[in-house]
């Protein structure tokens, strides 16, 4: 089974900079209820999508799931 990383970044106060969290999940309908359920502050970096038991050389599906 393939997994999909998911970094979301949010701007801090001012908007000079952000913070950055990642998240792991093993489908894309997970993917899709998580990215509807972010707040308006939240934005999509990137999804990647890796190769079962692989941990590198993931694939970019990032623009799969753009809101």
């Amino acid at each position: 089974m393939s997994t999909y990383s998911v970094e979301v970044r949010e701007s801090t106060r001012g908007g000079d900079d952000y913070t950055e969290e990642h998240y792991d999940f093993d489908t894309p309908e997970e993917v899709k209820v998580f990215i509807k359920e972010l707040s308006e502050d939240e934005g999509v970096h990137s999804v990647l999508k890796y190769a079962d038991g692989q941990t590198s050389n993931p694939k970019d599906v990032t623009m799969n799931f753009r809101r």
